[in-house]
């Protein structure tokens, strides 16, 4: 059996790396950004101050979204159960 699907979504860019997403079904946005590490490494990279809030990354979601069998430890380091 094939499966197939088409996400229906609508992204919008603000001030920053800060972005929102609209999916449809859903009445809230998912908010999308840069923080801590990330916002530091960018920073270094591009040579500049980053503005705006901190929202999880595009990575954190990713990472979210296939964490099977993995738990949270010190510092929020990742480890396999």
């Amino acid at each position: 059996m094939t499966a197939a699907y088409t996400s229906r979504i609508h992204i919008e860019k603000h001030a920053g790396a800060h972005r929102t997403a609209r999916i449809l079904g859903f009445d809230e946005p998912v908010h999308f950004g840069i923080h801590g590490g990330i916002r530091e490494f960018y920073q270094q990279k591009y040579g500049r101050q980053i503005s705006g809030p901190e929202y999880p990354a595009t990575l954190d979601y990713m990472i979210a979204g296939v964490n099977i069998g993995f738990r949270a430890g010190p510092e929020g380091h990742r480890h396999r159960q």
